[in-house]
C-alpha cells in the first residue's frame, strides 16, 4: 500500500489555512491601520497648531512633513511585519487542525469505499486528539458489524 505524506507538509488543505491566516493577519492590520491613521492625524493636527503658535520659521513645513512620514511608514512596517509573522504562525497553527481533517478524511473514504480502515492516531500537539476517539469507536463498531 503506497503511503500518502501529504499531512507532513505544512500546507494540508491550502484553502482553509491560507483564509485562516489571512483573517489572522487581517484582524492585526486593522487596529494597527487605525491606531497609524490616527496617531497621523493627531501627529499633523498637534504639529500645525504648534507651528502657528512658533512660527513657521522655528518649525518649518518640512520638519512637520518629516515627523508624519516617519510615523508613517513606521506604521507600514509594523502592519507588514506583524501580518507576515502572524500569517506564518497562523499556518503553523492550522496545521494543528487541517492535518488531522485531512487524516479524518482519508478514513472516511476509505470506509465509504468498503474498505477496512485503520484506527486513527493523531499527535499530540494536534488540536482535535478527542475526535479521533470517538471516531475510532465508531470504525470498532463498523468494522464489529462486518465480520
Amino acid at each position: 500500500m503506497k503511503k500518502n505524506y501529504k499531512r507532513s507538509r505544512f500546507l494540508v488543505n491550502k484553502r482553509f489555512q491560507y483564509q485562516f491566516s489571512f483573517f489572522l493577519a487581517l484582524q492585526a492590520a486593522i487596529p494597527i491601520f487605525l491606531f497609524g491613521m490616527s496617531l497621523y492625524i493627531i501627529n499633523k493636527l498637534y504639529l500645525t497648531s504648534i507651528q502657528i503658535v512658533i512660527g513657521n520659521d522655528v518649525l518649518p513645513d518640512y520638519h512637520i512633513k518629516e515627523v508624519l512620514n516617519f510615523s508613517a511608514y513606521s506604521v507600514l512596517a509594523l502592519l507588514v511585519i506583524s501580518s507576515i509573522i502572524l500569517f506564518y504562525f497562523g499556518i503553523r497553527f492550522s496545521h494543528h487542525i487541517a492535518g488531522p481533517l485531512y487524516k479524518l478524511e482519508q478514513t472516511i473514504e476509505r470506509l465509504a469505499k468498503g474498505q477496512k480502515a485503520e484506527l486513527l492516531r493523531f499527535r499530540k500537539t494536534d488540536l482535535v486528539n478527542g475526535l479521533a476517539d470517538n471516531f475510532n469507536f465508531l470504525i470498532e463498531e463498523l468494522n464489529k458489524t462486518r465480520k
